[in-house]
């Protein structure tokens, strides 16, 4: 099973001229699903907020995300950049569910228009739709 390490927060500046531009790349491809600043990410990390696992194929930034009526956790993968073509969540999930388990979650997650997920072995939950407005 392929192993992601995880950074401790400081750690991202020793790792931000490859996780950078991968950000930057993220943001430009899908505009609307990253409303997000590249600082913000940087600062999440930075803070504890967020989790950064770093491979030789990519990075993903993580936090748990709790739901507010049942108190049940999901290991939440935030974003995900692979600096090939395969993507980092089919390659990894094995590992990110062990992590999931340890921290206590009932599982992991993410959302994503991402084709490299239709290779995952995960379940799509629900489509979110929306109308944008202008002004």
């Amino acid at each position: 099973m392929a192993e992601p390490i995880k950074l401790e927060p400081s750690d991202i500046r020793a790792h931000w001229d490859d996780i950078r531009p991968g950000l930057c790349q993220i943001k430009d491809e899908w505009p609307d699903l990253s409303t997000w600043r590249v600082e913000d990410v940087y600062h999440e990390v930075l803070s504890g907020r967020a989790i950064l696992y770093y491979t030789e194929d990519g990075f993903a930034v993580c936090a748990l995300e709790t739901d507010e009526y049942s108190g049940e956790s999901d290991l939440f993968i935030w974003i995900a950049f692979s600096f090939g073509t395969a993507g980092m969540i089919p390659k990894y999930l094995p590992s990110f569910i062990e992590v999931a388990k340890h921290l206590g979650c009932k599982g992991v997650s993410t959302v994503s228009n991402h084709p490299a997920l239709e290779k995952a072995p995960i379940e799509r939950l629900y489509s979110k739709y929306r109308v944008k407005i202008d002004g």
